[in-house]
């Protein structure tokens, strides 16, 4: 009980940190072309399954027990995917709070503490930016629009952190 309490308090903790603090800095995920080609796909295609399915009902009706079932579980898979993928559109983004950097992908949250950080490595070919925690790293995609304001922010919150960027020599 008390472990439980303990990871209870320190995850409310976290969640007061970012509804509280007037500095939480929020920035978009950046989704690529073809992520977004595959979010539109998506969303197409479940659509289609949910029109499809109420057609064959409405034109053939429901005549068997297998009918009964595979309808509706159609149905609520697509509707599913369609919530599942517009929360992910919608939702995914990198928080700064306080001394707390937040990953969110829809549903999916991860938290780090930004004073772990060791070094931040941004690939200025990929715009991709790897921060490293020791010997674990993880590597965010970083929009250009913010990518220096997203930096700022998390090297405000921990100054010993060694920055640099990557370049690609042109050879000629």
């Amino acid at each position: 009980a008390f472990f439980y309490s303990s990871c209870y308090n320190k995850r409310m903790e976290k969640k007061n940190d970012i509804k509280n603090n007037v500095e939480a800095k929020r920035f978009a995920y950046k989704f690529t072309p073809v992520m977004l080609a595959l979010i539109i796909s998506v969303l197409l295609l479940c659509g289609a399954g949910i029109g499809v399915s109420v057609w064959r009902i409405i034109q053939f009706g429901v005549k068997s027990f297998n009918d009964i079932i595979k309808y509706p579980f159609l149905i609520a898979v697509c509707i599913f995917c369609i919530v599942f993928v517009i929360c992910v559109f919608i939702r995914s983004q990198y928080i700064v709070a306080g001394e707390t950097l937040t990953t969110q992908f829809g549903f999916i949250k991860s938290s780090y503490d930004i004073k772990k950080i060791t070094v931040m490595v941004f690939d200025r070919d990929t715009h991709k930016l790897t921060i490293h925690f020791g010997e674990e790293f993880i590597v965010l995609a970083v929009n250009t629009a913010w990518n220096e304001q997203f930096t700022r922010a998390i090297l405000d919150a921990n100054d010993t952190i060694d920055y640099s960027f990557t370049l690609t020599e042109i050879k000629h």
